[in-house]
């Protein structure tokens, strides 16, 4: 065979070649499709969603068990620096300082819970703590509590019943009252206020789902915050920052005259 014969023989294989690939790309038939690997095709497993009658619930997905932690998070415990952030994780996940995770420390005589007076110390109260509590006051807070914390704000001002309490209310500087608590307003802040009628109903909502209790703290923080801005005076603050708040402009430096001359 010459070299002209077989340049058409394998021009006509290589059409031949792609006419069949082309053909089996979007070529349907009622035969059933070919299996290479039947036992990963045919696999007996649970999709997402749906159902299933061997767990009482009907659900294939099964909840969480209790107190289990991933591994991985749970093995950082060192000192170095790096392990820090891996350490908050590991103490947000086992939840083991009830304190902290609850704002709770034991029960009162009559068996209701004893609130922490004050913020943990194991939460730093600094200006990222303030800065942070601010950002998640103004986003979920201040619909019913105003941003000045007065109860003013534009749920509270179109009627909503009960009343929403001011944080400058007495009750909250009165030390025999659970409002003067912070383990009590965290508690709030992450489960909601049940009515003393009926306590199935909240006339506060739980913010559980959006604030973890390190911004429910820091909330606190800032509400602290708040209250102190109305009983503060000037002279709480450093001198260098008072001709701000009194709106008075900065002195200018005199600038020479050229040559010197005042």
């Amino acid at each position: 065979m010459n070299t002209q014969h077989t340049t058409r023989a394998l021009l006509t294989l290589a059409v031949i070649g792609a006419a069949a690939l082309t053909g089996c790309r979007g070529t349907r038939e009622d035969e059933p499709p070919r299996q290479f690997f039947p036992d990963m095709d045919d696999q007996m497993k649970w999709t997402p969603q749906s159902s299933s009658e061997m767990f009482a619930d009907g659900r294939t997905l099964r909840p969480v068990v209790p107190n289990t932690v991933a591994w991985g998070r749970s093995s950082a415990t060192g000192e170095e620096p790096w392990a820090g952030h891996w350490k908050a994780m590991r103490g947000d996940l086992l939840k083991a300082d009830d304190v902290f995770y609850t704002g709770v420390e034991g029960k009162n005589a009559d068996g209701t819970p004893k609130y922490v007076r004050t913020i943990p110390k194991t939460m730093p109260v600094d200006v990222e703590t303030l800065l942070r509590g601010q950002d998640r006051y103004n986003i979920y807070c201040t619909a019913c509590h105003g941003y000045a914390g007065d109860g003013q704000g534009m749920v509270a001002k179109a009627g909503y019943n009960p009343v929403v309490p001011s944080y400058f209310d007495a009750t909250f500087f009165d030390s025999t009252n659970n409002r003067s608590l912070d383990g009590y307003i965290f508690h709030t802040i992450r489960h909601g206020k049940p009515d003393a009628a009926n306590p199935e109903v909240l006339t506060m909502p739980a913010y559980g789902h959006a604030l973890n209790e390190r911004d429910a703290w820091a909330v606190v923080a800032y509400v602290r915050t708040l209250q102190a801005s109305r009983t503060g005076t000037l002279a709480d603050v450093p001198a260098s920052k008072q001709d701000a708040l009194k709106g008075k402009p900065k002195p200018i430096p005199a600038t020479p005259a050229p040559g010197g001359a005042p």
